[in-house]
Parts: C-alpha cells; sequence; structure tokens
C-alpha cells in the first residue's frame, strides 16, 4: 500500500469516509446513510459498510458498498461472537482503506465502530430517542470522538446524561426538488394505479408513513380517525410503510372503519399519494427526526403531531422550548402540536383516551375550517424549506474538514 493509502488519502488528495449501517431495509437512519454516501461521494472517497445485504431496499448503484455479511446472530454469545467479528473486520477495513472518518448509524453499528477505532475519526450516528437507553450506549458516548445528534433536544439530553468528547446537532436531510420531482409521477411499479380508487374517492385524506412498529402508535391513529369519521363521515386514511398490519387490519375493522383505511405496504416513491393528501397525521411514542413529516411538507400537507419528545416541536416551531408542555395543544409557527398520548399499547377498540379526542379534534379542525388549513398548507412548504440538501452537505462537509464545532441552525 502506498504512502498516499496509508495516510488515507487517494491520489488527488481526497479524504476516504466510511459509513457504517447494519442492512438497508426500509428506515430512516438507513435512507439518510444511503442519502449521505450519495451526497459525499463526489466530494470524498466513500465507503458504504453494511453487515447484510439481505433485502436491501435502497439504491445503492454507484455507490462503493462493502458486505461484512455478519448479520444478525440469536443469543447473548452469538450476538459476542457476532461483534468480535464485526470490530475484527472494521479494524482491518479501516486501516486496509485508510481510513480519515468512520460515521456509524444505529446503535449496533455505533458500537463496532467506537470497538474498532484505529487512526480514524469516529462519528456516532445518534437517530432515535431509544438509542439513549440502549446496551451499550454509555460506552458508545464515551468513546465516540464526536457524537452526531439530530435533534438538539437529543443532543442536550446526551450531555446532561453522558460524558461526551464532543456532540453536535445535524438534522436530517431531505432532497426537496427530487421529491417534488417525483410526486409527479406514478408511484413504483404502477401501484398509484393499484390505490386509484382509493385515493380519487370523495372525501378528506388523512395520510401517514412508516413501518409497522409500535413506536409508531398507529392504533392511536386509527382511533382519532374512527372518532373524526363521526362528524366527516367521507374522510379516508391512508398508511403508507412495510408491514402485514394485521393487528390493525382488525382494528379497523372492530371499529367499523376498515372500507374507509388502507394500508399500502413499503413504496419506493410514496410521493404521489403523500401529494395528494389533506393533512399529514403523526402520532409516533417515539421519534428521532420524522423523516416522513417533512416529505409531507415538501408535497405542501399541512401537519399534525403529538409533542413527543424529539422532532416535532423542532420541525412546527422555531423556538421549540416554548413547547415544552407535552400536555397542551400549540397551533406552532409551521404546524400544529397535540398532546402526547398516555398508556400502553392498546387495541381495544372501545377504548378512546382523552389524548386521542383530542387530537382527532385538531384534525377536524384542520380540516373544516379552510383558513387555518390554508395557512399551515402554506407554512408546510416554507419550513421545509430549512432541511434542504445543501444545507446539510455545507453542514456535514464544515464537520469533516474540521471547521469547529458544528451546530446546525434554522
Amino acid at each position: 500500500m502506498n504512502k498516499d493509502k496509508k495516510e488515507g488519502k487517494n491520489e488527488i488528495g481526497k479524504k476516504r469516509i466510511m459509513l457504517i449501517t447494519p442492512m438497508l431495509h426500509q428506515g430512516g437512519f438507513e435512507r439518510i446513510c444511503v442519502f449521505t454516501a450519495r451526497l459525499l461521494k463526489d466530494l470524498y472517497d466513500v465507503y458504504l459498510v453494511v453487515f447484510s445485504t439481505k433485502d436491501i431496499f435502497y439504491d445503492v448503484s454507484g455507490l462503493h458498498l462493502i458486505d461484512l455479511d455478519l448479520g444478525a446472530a440469536e443469543g447473548k454469545a452469538g450476538k459476542a461472537v457476532n461483534l468480535y467479528r464485526r470490530v475484527k473486520r472494521l479494524k482491518n477495513l479501516k486501516k486496509e482503506l485508510g481510513i480519515d472518518i468512520t460515521y456509524s448509524f444505529g446503535t449496533t453499528a455505533n458500537l463496532a465502530n467506537v470497538l474498532s477505532k484505529g487512526k480514524d475519526t469516529t462519528w456516532a450516528g445518534i437517530r432515535g430517542y431509544n438509542a439513549l437507553s440502549d446496551r451499550g450506549a454509555g460506552l458508545i458516548f464515551r468513546r465516540a470522538d464526536c457524537v452526531v445528534s439530530c435533534t438538539r433536544t437529543m443532543e442536550a439530553e446526551i450531555n446532561s446524561a453522558f460524558r461526551t468528547k464532543r456532540s453536535c446537532t445535524l438534522y436530517n436531510p431531505c432532497s426537496l426538488e427530487e421529491i417534488r420531482e417525483l410526486s409527479r409521477r406514478e408511484t413504483d411499479e404502477g401501484t398509484e394505479g393499484r390505490w386509484k380508487g382509493f385515493v380519487n374517492r370523495r372525501g378528506a385524506l388523512i395520510v401517514s408513513m412508516g413501518r409497522e412498529d409500535d413506536l409508531k402508535g398507529f392504533w392511536h391513529l386509527l382511533k382519532c380517525f374512527a372518532v373524526v369519521k363521526r362528524e366527516i363521515p367521507d374522510a379516508r386514511l391512508m398508511i403508507i410503510g412495510d408491514g402485514s398490519y394485521a393487528e390493525y387490519r382488525k382494528l379497523a375493522e372492530d371499529l367499523g372503519i376498515m372500507e374507509s383505511v388502507c394500508f399500502t405496504g413499503a413504496l419506493k416513491n410514496p410521493f404521489p399519494l403523500l401529494a395528494r393528501a389533506d393533512v399529514y397525521a403523526l402520532t409516533s411514542v417515539s421519534e428521532g427526526f420524522p423523516n416522513a413529516m417533512i416529505e409531507a411538507m415538501v408535497c405542501g400537507v399541512p401537519c399534525i403531531s403529538v409533542n413527543c419528545k424529539t422532532g416535532p416541536s423542532e420541525i412546527l416551531q422555531d423556538d421549540h422550548t416554548v413547547c415544552r408542555d407535552r400536555h397542551k395543544v400549540y397551533h406552532a409557527d409551521y404546524g400544529i402540536l397535540a398532546p402526547i398520548f398516555e398508556g400502553e399499547k392498546d387495541l381495544n377498540a372501545d377504548t378512546i383516551t382523552a389524548e386521542e379526542e383530542i387530537f382527532a379534534q385538531e384534525l377536524k379542525n384542520i380540516l373544516t375550517d379552510r383558513a387555518l388549513y390554508d395557512h399551515y398548507k402554506e407554512c408546510a412548504a416554507e419550513r421545509a424549506g430549512a432541511f434542504g440538501t445543501e444545507r446539510y452537505r455545507t453542514d456535514i462537509v464544515k464537520m469533516i474538514e474540521g471547521q469547529g464545532e458544528m451546530r446546525h441552525e434554522i
């Protein structure tokens, strides 16, 4: 290996960046990892490393992809051996490729990254609030050269609870022009035609996006929608995301709303459907930074979100600290924040909580008050511009080039 490669530079002096994610399934941090690789590949030598390429959802054509072929293992012993193998492989790769900066996404990738540190600078990407309580979180936060959070609230909590070498907030990027262009196309594999009858039916269309995961709180959304239907009988609900949604289909049946609900499954291009929505609803128990809500705003869709701990308030309010009370309704600068939902997962159709009633009322308000609707529709498109590609590129390049501690201000 020549001297340039040992120093982490190629013949023209480009820095070498390694991005690590466990897999490339449909998911928030996986999308950001691939997006970052594409954004940086013309500026640096970028290597995208995954633990397994099984069931890849995202397009990785044109990227330098390395598969460690060390997917998930069962049992404590299996996981320990797997971590050892991942660390060993990564340490050798970093040395062989002369990596300058290694940026990882997700807890398992972060752990392998900080434990395989050589001469590289390690960045641990924290994309979800639950990562703060994951096993190994303390080790990751102490060892990473920089902890990269996707919200200021998350960064503050990490710095309060753990000792970090350095930290910053880097909001997730959104390709504004690409989304707008994709929203004018037919969805992948003709699926717009599949849902055309539902989308074109009369009545307000409420949309939410996310994989089938309890954190997304879709049982709350279905119950809120059932309440909306009492006063707006022709309203419809579309949930876009990966999963069978079997238990949610049953809940919709029990609520008597199934004919007004559709579950599309995963779509590579959901934007034509999203652009047809009248309102975007986010009912998550927890979020990191809700990319799907930003994507809805790009399409000019007004948003109502629960004020869960990280993400929504920073998107919908200029000064998110004024929305600290998570049990109040805020008609914020760029959308509506509703109280968080209390209690455990409840698939009983006969139980509607006070918070679900409040969320439903805010949905009814925006669907029946034209002035309110027009205001937040305009605000949504305006706010989306703060999370564009160029801003993200500028900020991450500043970090790579070591231009002091970067904090993304909008």
